[in-house]
């Protein structure tokens, strides 16, 4: 999809772009009175017109008691994405597929999932330019594989539905609701998040995101959650 709507391009899932992000969010959970911050650098390198990588590297505080040995902040899972593959892209819509990896390497049990988890995703967007509004789909699958074997297997599939609405060139909001269907221990679960983003200059993105646990058991459903975050574009090409 051609970048017709901008900056605001760049929250959408199917776009590839080299960037630097730097974001913290502070989540939490109704059991036990539970916080969990986590502040993420992430790298985004686009690779010829199709391809891209990705690297998260978290550093993460978890405010629950600490068993003898445990610690409650250090360095949490990096997750990686092996290769993204754009499959279709034309002026008002794009379909893309990656694989992603969640390397088992927290420094404590509190701050990570204790396990090796693959990730494969597919997208889609699509451009609705009368309206102003970028809309798309992102379909996810997460498998532990290895790790410890103490920990319990991972085995959820996540779908979200994002809508990008443009306000100005250098203002725009995101609605994304997010449901998880949790395999290993049953159930559907939903987080419902809400992103205003502006663009202080071409190569500057900051925003501020609020979200919301709306019903159900999963482990990523948490009642409340904030992020505030900036990205920096390298090497990027001038918007249509």
């Amino acid at each position: 999809m051609q970048q017709k709507e901008g900056r605001a391009a760049a929250d959408d899932p199917s776009q590839f772009f080299t960037r630097i992000e730097f974001y913290n969010e502070l989540q939490h959970y109704k059991k036990n009175n539970l916080y969990l911050n986590q502040t993420i650098l992430r790298t985004n390198v686009k690779v010829g017109k199709r391809f891209t990588t990705r690297v998260d590297i978290p550093l993460v505080y978890n405010s629950l008691s600490t068993p003898a040995g445990y610690k409650q902040f250090g360095i949490g899972d990096i997750s990686f994405r092996l290769l993204g593959y754009k499959l279709m892209d034309n002026p008002k819509s794009a379909l893309t597929a990656s694989i992603e990896i969640s390397l088992n390497t927290a420094a404590s049990p509190l701050l990570g999932t204790g396990k090796n988890i693959i990730i494969p995703m597919i997208t889609y967007s699509k451009l609705v330019p009368e309206n102003k509004i970028i809309l798309a789909m992102v379909l996810q699958q997460a498998n532990s594989i290895g790790g410890d074997e103490e920990r319990s297997k991972i085995s959820f599939t996540k779908i979200q539905a994002i809508a990008i609405k443009i306000w100005k060139p250098k203002l725009w909001t995101v609605l994304a609701p997010e449901w998880f269907i949790d395999y290993v221990n049953g159930g559907l679960s939903m987080n419902l998040r809400g992103r205003v983003t502006t663009a202080p200059t071409r190569r500057i993105n900051i925003w501020a995101t609020a979200s919301a646990g709306i019903f159900g058991d999963f482990v990523g459903r948490y009642q409340w959650s904030g992020d505030l975050g900036v990205r920096y574009f390298l090497l990027r090409k001038k918007a249509n």
